[in-house]
């Protein structure tokens, strides 16, 4: 039964990635990747349909799949019809091949026919243009039978110098015009090379002049000069590369597909931890300086930085000892697009908040 799974498992092996590599480029656990390769993700996980979605169509971007193509294979795969449509641009790994198969069953019933193979007719000779050419006559045969063959020539009596001479090869000389043109072209080049280091047919006053020696110690400050600013650039680009973060970040917690009943914050900037009811649709921004938990439904919860989608928060950065997702300004600020706010992120079929409150403080 075709699996989308089992597809995407064919076709990460046909590239020869391997399950750490999708790991490295995707940041999935690994029991979640392996969970999307057997199916068991569709039928056993507990994790909403959007989370699955979103988990497969990271793992076919990870193996350069059409994004559409994915969403089409999913909704397949979800309507329990799924038809092998990943293997659209891989034909060798489809295991259906009608034509090959059409090809051996007709080899096969030819060679158990043996009406439908042809008889090898025999060459057949005619002589003196008669329609009797089918068959050689008699006469003919007989004195073919009957001429004697010619006998072998004796060794001593072969003339063995006479063919050494024979297969002796003739040298040819080239033509004359050839070695006229050589010699002719030889005389250019020697009088070009002797007008140019000798001046013969030059004045004084056209003669070269020798270029001061103040130039030849130019060169080295502009040699230097190029070194120097290659060495700038470099640092520059590295400061442009490297957006610093602010120096108080702003956590978005959205109830996205559910209410938060409730949902516990502990910040650096406010150290203790305090809950808050969100209903569907609503969101919160919790600041921090360097680190940040929360606990609550994680199926139900969208995390934010500056817009940008945290994903697979519970599976990457939950802290079992603070029963809590923690994270750090450390895991930000690698990556310049953190630093950048644009609109949410959000997953296929999720919609953007009603509402986004700040922290509210309690007494």
């Amino acid at each position: 039964m075709p699996s989308l799974g089992r597809d995407l498992q064919q076709i990460r092996k046909h590239l020869e990635y391997t399950l750490e590599d999708i790991q490295n480029a995707t940041k999935l656990p690994l029991g979640t990747l392996e969970s999307i390769e057997d199916g068991s993700i569709f039928s056993d996980s507990k994790e909403i349909n959007t989370y699955i979605r979103s988990f497969v169509r990271t793992f076919g971007r990870a193996l350069k799949l059409d994004n559409e193509l994915m969403a089409q294979a999913l909704d397949q795969e979800e309507l329990g019809n799924y038809t092998d449509l990943l293997l659209k641009n891989f034909p060798e790994l489809r295991d259906d091949k009608p034509e090959i198969k059409n090809t051996k069953e007709k080899t096969e019933e030819n060679d158990k026919d043996p009406s439908s193979k042809k008889k090898k007719r025999s060459p057949s000779f005619t002589f003196g243009g008669s329609d009797e050419g089918s068959k050689p006559k008699t006469s003919s045969s007989s004195s073919v039978r009957t001429s004697k063959a010619p006998p072998e020539p004796d060794v001593r009596t072969i003339d063995w110098a006479g063919m050494g001479k024979g297969f002796k090869k003739r040298r040819t000389q080239p033509p004359v015009w050839i070695i006229s043109a050589g010699v002719l072209i030889l005389l250019i080049i020697a009088a070009a090379v002797l007008i140019s280091q000798f001046g013969l047919f030059s004045s004084e006053e056209d003669a070269p002049v020798e270029p001061p020696v103040t130039n030849m110690q130019e060169e080295t400050p502009n040699r230097n000069l190029t070194l120097n600013l290659s060495e700038d650039i470099a640092p520059e680009s590295a400061e442009e590369a490297n957006v610093a973060l602010s120096d108080t970040l702003y956590l978005t917690v959205y109830a996205a597909t559910g209410r938060l009943d409730p949902v516990r914050v502990w910040s650096d900037l406010k150290p203790r931890i305090d809950p808050y009811w969100l209903t569907q649709g609503v969101a919160y921004n919790f600041e921090f300086t360097d680190s940040i938990r929360v606990a609550g439904s994680y199926s139900n919860m969208l995390l934010f930085l500056n817009g940008n989608r945290i994903d697979n928060f519970r599976g990457q950065h939950y802290n079992p000892e603070e029963s809590a997702v923690e994270l750090t300004r450390s895991m930000f600020d690698t990556d310049p697009s953190w630093a950048t706010p644009v609109p949410f992120e959000l997953p296929e079929g999720v919609a953007e908040p009603d509402s986004l409150i700040a922290r509210p403080s309690f007494p």
